[in-house]
């Protein structure tokens, strides 16, 4: 699901579905995937409400997919703004196969279980947390005709009541977790199509090093899904895994999805130089945010030594006052500084940024727009300025609903957790500045940082012009461009052949 303002759109493919169904298929069960965007990447349809869009298979496809003899259909809940669609496909599943248990997961089911049973009493079970282990115990007990509360990490509704069973412990050797079933999915759809999350810059796979993050911050659920135990794979295990797509794929890039994939330095300098050695001959990105604490000169050296070209940083805001308020515990000239020693040796660096915090001022936003100009100064070759959602699971959502702060968990609601990306609708949360004001003062930053960064040096947009007419993007804003571009163009030819028709 996607709004038609969206400043970012890009399928990518659901490594954390291909995680669960490699689990279930190595314990013994016969398994069938439906990749519901990678099946139908290019096909998008009106939603039926709004502005908002929808990428991939209908409904209808979907239900025409499933063997009338399934057993147990497993459905993935990862973001909490597609809750409508998911909800109206499982009710439309359960009225098609009722004898079949629907097992919902992710993260959004993780935040809100308890609303999740009684807003879609087609749910049978929900998985809670990390899901290869509790998944598989699941199925054999629900074969053994048994019920669910012996097994840890999962809820499930008794009449009026939803129980949630104790959480069940994380997985400690996670090398020994069946790599994803790429093989299950139309993983080509994704490679020749240059679907990312990173920068397209060549054939992509997503792939994870680590699992959970260490941090604590109020706006992110990760506590609750992942809990804050950091736990990385060993440097040889994930550059076999390269090594493996390298050969049976042709892949050129490897985008990691991990929350924050550099916390050791220890870890980071094996791993770069295990690539290294090998001479795998590959790119490699980190799109989706990290600490700057281990990235120091000797550490960015290796990491372009070993092929990264883009990096993500995540300081999210210049105003100490609202890292204090949001337990973000970075120092800002640390991090500028780790950002000026990535961008000399060769490291295309991105930053993340977020405004409308509940509590943030006019003076907090400043003091953010002024963290902007120094990344400029530096460097820094993007930076996205995106307006705080108030997402399940997190420590501010929780905040506002002991306030009273937090509506009715309607479907608007839900939907409109979109609007931090939404460059037309944007909700506020802050009691300070309404969603048209946010509108304006995360445009006014972005065009701040730009135009900063183009003034001082000219020869960028120069070289971006060129990348994106050559469509061949190397840098998030580049992408952006190239892909709005791609979606007008593939719009109007669209239009021209309905007249034809």
């Amino acid at each position: 699901m996607f709004a038609a303002g969206a400043l970012t759109l890009s399928a990518t493919p659901p490594i954390g579905l291909a995680y669960l169904a490699a689990s279930v298929n190595a314990a013994g069960h016969e398994t069938f995937f439906i990749d519901s965007v990678g099946e139908a990447i290019e096909q998008k349809y009106y939603y039926g409400r709004k502005n908002l869009y929808i990428n991939g298979l209908t409904q209808e496809q979907i239900l025409d997919r499933i063997p009338q003899d399934v057993q147990f259909i497993c459905v993935s809940f990862p973001f909490s703004h597609e809750w409508p669609l998911a909800k109206q496909i499982c009710f439309a599943l359960k009225k098609s196969f009722p004898t079949a248990f629907i097992i919902g997961g992710g993260e959004h089911a993780t935040a809100m279980p308890e609303f999740i049973l009684k807003d879609c009493a087609a749910i049978d079970y929900l998985v809670l947390g990390e899901g290869e282990e509790t998944i598989i115990d699941l199925i054999a007990t629900l074969l053994r005709g048994e019920n669910g509360y012996k097994v840890e990490g999962i809820a499930f509704g008794k009449g009026e009541e939803v129980v949630k069973t104790p959480r069940r412990t994380r997985i400690k050797e996670i090398n020994a977790i069946t790599r994803p079933a790429w093989d299950m999915l139309p993983l080509e759809n994704y490679l020749a199509g240059g679907y990312s999350f990173g920068v397209n810059i060549g054939r992509t796979i997503p792939l994870m090093a680590t699992r959970g993050c260490p941090y604590q911050c109020t706006f992110c659920s990760n506590p609750s899904m992942w809990t804050t135990r950091w736990t990385a794979r060993t440097p040889e295990d994930v550059v076999d895994e390269m090594e493996d797509y390298i050969r049976r794929y042709k892949v050129q890039n490897f985008d990691f999805y991990d929350l924050t994939a550099i916390v050791r330095k220890d870890w980071t300098v094996k791993f770069c130089n295990l690539i290294i050695e090998r001479k795998l001959n590959i790119t490699w990105q980190l799109p989706s945010g990290t600490r700057s604490e281990a990235l120091d000169d000797e550490v960015t050296k290796l990491l372009f030594a070993s092929g990264c070209r883009n990096l993500s940083y995540a300081p999210e805001s210049g105003s100490p006052e609202t890292l204090k308020r949001i337990k973000k515990k970075i120092d800002p000239d640390r991090m500028i500084a780790s950002m000026r020693g990535s961008i000399a040796n060769g490291i295309n660096i991105k930053a993340n940024m977020i405004i409308g915090f509940p509590g943030e001022k006019i003076k907090n936003i400043l003091e953010s727009y002024m963290f902007a100009m120094r990344m400029a100064w530096v460097g820094v070759d993007d930076m996205a300025m995106w307006v705080f959602s108030a997402y399940p699971g997190s420590e501010i959502f929780n905040d506002l609903v002991k306030e009273g702060r937090m509506p009715d968990l309607s479907d608007d609601y839900f939907t409109g957790l979109l609007s931090y990306s939404d460059l037309n609708n944007v909700v506020s949360w802050n009691e300070h500045f309404n969603g048209k004001q946010l509108k304006y003062l995360r445009f006014f930053g972005m065009l701040l940082f730009y135009t900063t960064s183009y003034l001082l040096r000219p020869w960028r947009l120069f070289r971006s012009i060129r990348n994106i007419l050559q469509h061949k993007p190397q840098s998030r804003m580049e992408m952006i461009v190239d892909k709005a571009l791609h979606r007008h163009v593939s719009s109007s030819n669209a239009s021209k052949l309905n007249l034809v028709q």
